[in-house]
């Protein structure tokens, strides 16, 4: 099974379809790792998207304040109100669509090893803990082994990277760590612990304002990392003209 990994789309219709579309007939599953809205203009277009796609998908952070399941209060200002600009502009069939998203969710088709999808981490999947670090790494990498699987797929910080390190886990052990910011090919060992960063469809912080995403194959575990130009003026003139905040816009040309 050949899978395309998309996450953090940031309702950036934009970024999301020419994504899609560089990847037409590459893939047979579509796999979101969470925050499907949040920041941009057009969360019913991302959200009905993915629903054409078949996509699978676990919640983000962004996504559980949209649907009232977390508070977004302590967040930055600029963050807090394009949650509360989302809540009134998802439909009902879109917000029930959202809702029905898992926390952390095993993959298997057929005889395909097992793999594991999540937002932040596995044990805080839509909550604000970030694996930035080779430390933060560690410390999910040990999660993942209890898991009794060796690949994980995870979003949220919004940077293509992928963590790994050797079977078994030892306390001493090195994690090592890949920067993606323009995409790369791995192919991914057996013997060893992945996490997989695919970076964001919507809004990177890498510093380059691509639109990013993963193709996996399930069946010879090789995985692709492309980066994508899309439209980022139509996305910032969407931000502006919905009446969001300028920084979400502006943002985007920097990719941070």
């Amino acid at each position: 099974m050949r899978y395309l990994i998309l996450s953090d789309i940031h309702a950036n219709i934009f970024g999301l379809c020419a994504v899609v579309d560089h990847a037409a007939n590459q893939f047979d599953q579509v796999l979101c790792l969470g925050d499907v809205v949040g920041y941009g203009a057009h969360p019913n277009e991302c959200c009905e998207l993915l629903q054409e796609l078949g996509a699978r998908c676990v919640v983000g952070n962004h996504d559980a304040a949209s649907l009232g399941w977390v508070s977004p209060a302590d967040w930055h200002e600029v963050a807090e109100r394009a949650i509360y600009w989302t809540r009134d502009q998802l439909s009902t069939p879109n917000w029930a669509w959202l809702g029905r998203g898992g926390e952390a969710l095993t993959v298997q088709n057929g005889h395909d090893t097992p793999f594991l999808i999540t937002h932040a981490n596995l044990e805080e999947p839509f909550y604000e803990t970030y694996i930035l670090s080779d430390a933060d790494a560690f410390d999910e990498l040990e999660r993942l082994q209890q898991r009794e699987t060796s690949l994980c797929f995870f979003g949220h910080t919004h940077r293509a990277i992928v963590f790994s390190t050797g079977l078994p886990l030892r306390l001493d052990g090195e994690v090592n760590a890949q920067p993606l910011p323009q995409g790369g090919r791995i192919a991914l060992s057996p013997d060893s612990l992945y996490l997989v960063n695919p970076g964001s469809c919507g809004q990177p912080r890498d510093g380059n304002p691509q639109a990013r995403y993963a193709l996996f194959d399930a069946a010879t575990w090789k995985l692709e990392v492309h980066a994508v130009s899309y439209d980022i003026q139509a996305a910032r003139e969407a931000i502006y003209r919905a009446g969001l905040s300028s920084i979400l816009g502006n943002r985007l040309l920097e990719g941070w």
